[in-house]
């Protein structure tokens, strides 16, 4: 089932079932924010803004700004420069009815929680794809979406 547009809480369906957002200390300059995999229990500042786009791929905001695939991590970006990610979600029924992997347009990556990146940031990288059908993917590499509770 393709996801609709709306506000979500992201969470990883790995072990650590960590939510996903920006990290929590960031500096006030302009440059591209981390978005990260938040220690476990710890919820995002903001919930996600899932926009899904006429050519059925999705503008993904974390904090209200858009995210991006910049040299292979994701960020959240403030200004215009670079272009917001066009993401392609698709379900992975096989975990739950709300379990998606996230890839860049050209799939070439796909968002993955690493246990050693810097500070737990999303890598966007060539996605492990299990030989099944349905496909099988690395609980690092699957998404829980689900719609935020509303204020």
């Amino acid at each position: 089932m393709s996801l609709k547009s709306g506000i979500y809480q992201i969470q990883s369906s790995d072990k650590s079932q960590s939510f996903i957002g920006r990290n929590r200390a960031e500096d006030r300059s302009l440059n591209p924010k981390r978005v990260v995999a938040l220690a476990p229990g710890i919820l995002p500042l903001a919930p996600w803004v899932v926009e899904q786009l006429d050519n059925g791929r999705y503008i993904l905001k974390a904090g209200g700004r858009p995210t991006a695939d910049i040299d292979h991590k994701l960020w959240a970006v403030l200004l215009d420069e670079p272009p917001a990610t066009e993401w392609i979600i698709t379900p992975v029924s096989r975990v739950a009815n709300n379990a998606y992997t996230i890839e860049n347009s050209n799939g070439s990556g796909g968002w993955v929680v690493t246990e050693d990146e810097e500070d737990n940031q999303i890598a966007v990288r060539p996605l492990i794809v299990g030989p099944s059908e349905p496909p099988f993917y690395p609980p690092s590499e699957v998404f829980i979406f689900e719609e935020a509770p509303e204020d």
